[in-house]
């Protein structure tokens, strides 16, 4: 009788082994592809965000948001108002929903008197680009 037990100990653990093997090959054979979907992604740029350039009138660089956080913008009496900003290309953006070129929102900006900036800032490289 422990005869038998024994067979079917080693039996019933043979089978535990196989299928923990299986697991194993199942659960590696996932990670690769889940490490060459997301350096795929990578490569074309999913999962990144963007960083838009706000600039002035005349084009120079004044700070840089990612696309998605908000800028506030204050009018002559001192009212604020925050707009979520998204990126279209490197030179327009959508604020609140509307397409604007950021030089004529600039422009646009100064001629209704109105201060525009991001909630936080982020530094700028010497060369004006985003840090």
């Amino acid at each position: 009788m422990h005869i038998v037990w024994l067979i079917v100990g080693i039996l019933f653990g043979g089978m535990a082994g196989i299928l923990a093997m299986c697991l194993l090959a199942a659960g590696a054979k996932c990670n690769r592809a889940m490490a060459r979907a997301k350096r795929e992604m990578e490569r074309n740029g999913y999962g990144r965000r963007k960083v838009i350039r706000f600039v002035d009138h005349l084009n120079n660089s004044l700070f840089c948001i990612q696309d998605g956080d908000p800028i506030q913008m204050i009018n002559q009496r001192g009212e604020r108002q925050f707009s979520i900003c998204h990126y279209l290309d490197d030179t327009h953006v959508k604020i609140d929903g509307k397409a604007w070129q950021l030089q004529e929102f600039a422009k646009e900006m100064a001629r209704n008197d109105i201060i525009f900036m991001p909630l936080t800032m982020r530094a700028l490289e010497a060369k004006g680009g985003p840090a």
